[in-house]
């Protein structure tokens, strides 16, 4: 009961999804439209530049997870 109740008093982690807001926009089309186009090589360099932005704690951060994360779940291939 103890473990339960100091689980429930933690915070719990906020995880980077992405918010429809988000999804529904230009930037986001627009990527989507540079990883269907670009070829083997382009779309290797647009995603290492991407996770290259995955360092630190911040909002380029979680912008850039919720990025990878919603290209990958809108992924056909």
């Amino acid at each position: 009961q103890e473990i339960q109740q100091m689980q429930s008093k933690s915070a719990p982690q906020q995880l980077a999804v992405p918010t429809p807001r988000m999804t529904n926009s230009a930037y986001m089309d627009i990527f989507q439209k540079l990883i269907v186009d670009l070829d083997t090589e382009g779309r290797y360099l647009f995603l290492n530049a991407v996770a290259n932005q995955l360092r630190y704690p911040n909002n380029h951060t979680h912008f850039f997870s919720c990025v990878l994360l919603f290209l990958f779940a809108e992924a056909n291939q």
